[in-house]
């Protein structure tokens, strides 16, 4: 018997010492960034693409820079320089030397522009072999891309006349002796994404032969981007079926998850549990904002479907979702926020909690700001007493704010928002001015909200009224 537990015990040591995380270090020289802080970051997963930080540092007064993390396997890791959105693959128990982009700032007009685009860059890294997994993808990434311009006409006019087979062994013959394990998937989900893309198999075939009886690979981009693709609208064109119309009907009247997996599994392409659950959360996201199923209902369905899974990916993934969905949804409470003020005095949307707060988003030199700051000049005069008036301002910095402030003399709050540049991405905001009201428990009562051109006072009395404060 103690050689039993014995046995056990090495094979648990064993299994534990493997599943173990192993540390990515992260460095380079890049002089020109000095000064610059540097965030290293990853998809918590690729559904909801919830950013989640890894690592992050200053690039010192030398032009030198490091961090480390954490990782069990192959992530995609990317970092915002300015124009750029700069990627490599970090894999574990590696130590990478990064060569930075060119330093171009986004200017204001830029960061602005709800259509801005930043640049995709595959991050350099020195003394890479040709069998380094980032030398390796960029390396297919050109020779696949080059393959769909090369035969584009065909694809989009007529694909019956592609040879698809031919045109795929033709790069697969450059790759075929590079065995690392990543990079092995990420190429044949590629060539997978090319058959589709070509129409020679459509996504009944494609999640039957890649997706049913496979082992699902959260973190290979070219795995999940294929996925989203192959099981978009899902729901829609399974629902529209003898067999998928109750889909619908299990989120919005019956909220049930169970009912929900039981009408599911009545499509062969979906008998495995955990593909069933995965496709579900993406459809869940997807499909949150149409009209054809309540929020509640979907929320109530992400909720138990959070708690009933053993699966602790799609647990994350859930609630990652559930946290994306509700963040500016009214009733709930929106992204926290730490800001100097004028006089550099750090503020924070938590201090607010007991009073009402009209929260906007503007820049000093917005003409369409300019003007509505005396409007919320009029606002604060007549109810101060009733709500407080935040302006969160995205201007060049803090100095240029405080001196249009103190010139102007506003009586109300502004924020610079450059020690928390994502506050704009986290509240959404497409075009400025854009407003929102939070009520008394920190939770927002309307969202957005009316202007202070389109009469916001009866909005903001309805609330409180509603809430017997007036």
């Amino acid at each position: 018997m103690s050689r039993i537990k014995t046995g056990l015990i090495f094979i648990i040591l064993i299994f534990s010492i493997s599943a173990r995380a192993g540390t990515v270090i992260l460095k380079g020289t890049a002089p020109e960034w000095t000064g610059t802080q540097l965030e290293f970051i990853t998809y918590s997963d690729q559904i909801s693409y919830t950013e989640k930080v890894l690592c992050s540092t200053v690039v010192d007064n030398t032009g030198n820079f490091k961090c480390s993390f954490e990782t069990h396997e192959t992530v995609y890791v990317f970092i915002y320089l300015g124009t750029y959105e700069a990627y490599f693959f970090a894999e574990p128990d590696s130590d990478y030397t990064l060569i930075l982009p060119e330093k171009t700032e986004k200017s204001i007009s830029d960061k602005l522009n709800p259509y801005f685009k930043t640049v995709l860059y595959h991050l350099g890294i020195e003394n890479s072999s040709q069998t380094e997994l980032n030398y390796l993808l960029a390396w297919f990434d050109t020779e696949f891309s080059n393959m769909i311009n090369s035969n584009a006409y065909l694809i989009y006019t007529k694909s019956s006349e592609l040879n698809v087979d031919a045109a795929i062994s033709s790069v697969d013959s450059i790759f075929k002796n590079f065995n690392n394990p990543y990079f092995v998937d990420y190429k044949n989900y590629s060539y997978a994404a090319f058959r589709h893309l070509s129409f020679q198999q459509k996504s009944k075939s494609i999640s039957n032969s890649y997706y049913l009886n496979y082992k699902i690979l959260y973190q290979n981009k070219a795995y999940m981007d294929l996925f989203n693709q192959v099981y978009d609208k899902y729901f829609s064109y399974f629902g529209r079926t003898e067999k998928g119309k109750q889909i619908y009907s299990d989120i919005g009247l019956h909220k049930s998850i169970t009912l929900l997996k039981k009408t599911l599994g009545q499509d062969s392409i979906l008998t495995n549990d955990t593909l069933k659950e995965l496709v579900i959360l993406k459809c869940l996201h997807d499909e949150f904002y149409d009209d054809m199923i309540s929020r509640s209902a979907t929320l109530t369905v992400l909720d138990s479907l959070a708690l009933q899974t053993t699966n602790e990916e799609h647990k994350q993934i859930a609630n990652n979702i559930r946290q994306k969905v509700t963040r500016l949804m009214v009733g709930f409470e929106p992204p926290p926020f730490t800001l100097f003020d004028k006089d550099s005095n750090l503020v924070t949307l938590e201090k607010y909690r007991g009073k009402y707060v009209y929260l906007g988003f503007c820049a000093s030199i917005s003409y369409a700001c300019i003007q509505e700051f005396e409007m919320l000049r009029k606002l604060h005069e007549k109810h101060a007493a009733n709500f407080e008036i935040i302006v969160i301002c995205m201007d060049e910095s803090l100095a240029q704010m405080k001196t249009f402030v103190e010139k102007m003399n506003y009586p109300y709050t502004f924020l610079f928002y450059g020690n928390q540049a994502d506050v704009f991405k986290e509240y959404d905001i497409r075009a400025l001015p854009t407003y929102y009201f939070i009520n008394k428990e920190g939770k927002l009562a309307l969202s957005p909200a009316a202007s202070p051109g389109e009469n916001i006072e009866y909005y903001i009395f309805q609330v409180m009224r509603a809430n017997k404060d007036i």
